[in-house]
């Protein structure tokens, strides 16, 4: 009578025992009939597919936000994708010889590409820094243009502000000036300066009037009276001092004294001299003969 297998060991304890190595042949392996299947795929292999996603979607993101800063560098990230593909199918080709189930192969190919992203996701992240830093570098380039435009901004306010008190104080100037000038023309004249205006005016008038009775009157010459004993002698010899004949014209003579100068004819009064009896030409010189004597031309 056979012993009664233990039931606690499974089935799998009373198999035949598989070699883990395989040996290398140039035969063919003819087709055998596993009486002991294998674990599926998705059981071995399940616990690498959180670790995957993750992976994947680390990579998703990556390459999201280094879009326009890394493209040159993702075909390069292609080409060596590429290179890896090429060489794994060659290192596939041998291991189905080595592995004819493929598990080592499989687990090789996933760590490879574990490998492989995780160097992408390096890459990537160094892209990220580098695009942060260039960021970085015109957020502070602009701040510098910033803090320019504002330093020429409070410059032109100054200047502006010079130019409205400049403005301001011309204005002040020109309503004070155009104060005074508006107060002296409406400001009138003094009395003193009326009569002295009306003097000279009343002078000018004289003269005037005195110069066109002598042209139209001109005087003849006449012979001198004969001295008789009823008669004063004439004052006509002595010469008057303090007096000067300026010019003759017309009939009329300009004498000059300290009073002043006068302009007068024949029958004329002068101030302290008398009436103007003649105005003669004497030894080539004008004199004005007058009743207290004779008034000469001085050089």
């Amino acid at each position: 009578m056979l012993p009664e297998p233990n039931r606690d060991l499974p089935s799998s304890a009373f198999g035949r025992a598989r070699p883990d190595v395989t040996v290398w042949s140039s035969r063919r392996p003819r087709p055998t009939i596993d009486l002991y299947p294998e674990e599926p795929a998705s059981s071995r292999f399940g616990r690498w597919w959180p670790y995957a996603a993750a992976l994947s979607l680390a990579m998703i993101a990556g390459a999201a936000a280094a879009t326009f800063a890394t493209a040159p560098a993702l075909t390069d990230g292609v080409d060596e994708v590429s290179g890896i593909s090429a060489v794994e199918a060659r290192s596939m080709g041998l291991a189905l010889n080595i592995d004819p189930t493929g598990e080592r192969a499989r687990d090789a190919a996933l760590g490879r590409d574990v490998g492989a992203l995780k160097s992408e996701i390096s890459r990537l992240n160094r892209a990220l820094g580098q695009a942060k830093a260039n960021q970085a570098a015109l957020s502070k380039t602009a701040a510098g243009q910033a803090a320019a435009g504002q330093e020429d901004v409070k410059a032109l306010k100054a200047e502006v502000v010079a130019l409205q008190k400049d403005l301001a104080a011309t204005r002040e100037a020109a309503s004070a000036k155009i104060v005074e000038l508006t107060a002296k023309v409406e400001q009138p004249p003094k009395p003193a300066d009326d009569a002295q205006r009306f003097s000279e005016l009343k002078e000018r008038l004289d003269k005037i009037e005195n110069r066109e009775t002598a042209a139209a009157f001109k005087p003849k010459p006449v012979d001198d009276p004969e001295t008789t004993g009823s008669v004063a002698p004439d004052a006509g010899g002595s010469v008057v001092r303090n007096w000067t004949v300026r010019e003759v014209y017309d009939g009329l003579a300009l004498v000059e004294g300290r009073q002043g100068s006068y302009e007068v004819g024949r029958g004329d009064a002068i101030p302290g001299v008398g009436r103007v009896r003649s105005i003669e030409r004497r030894d080539r010189q004008w004199v004005v003969v007058t009743d207290r004597g004779v008034i000469l031309q001085r050089p």
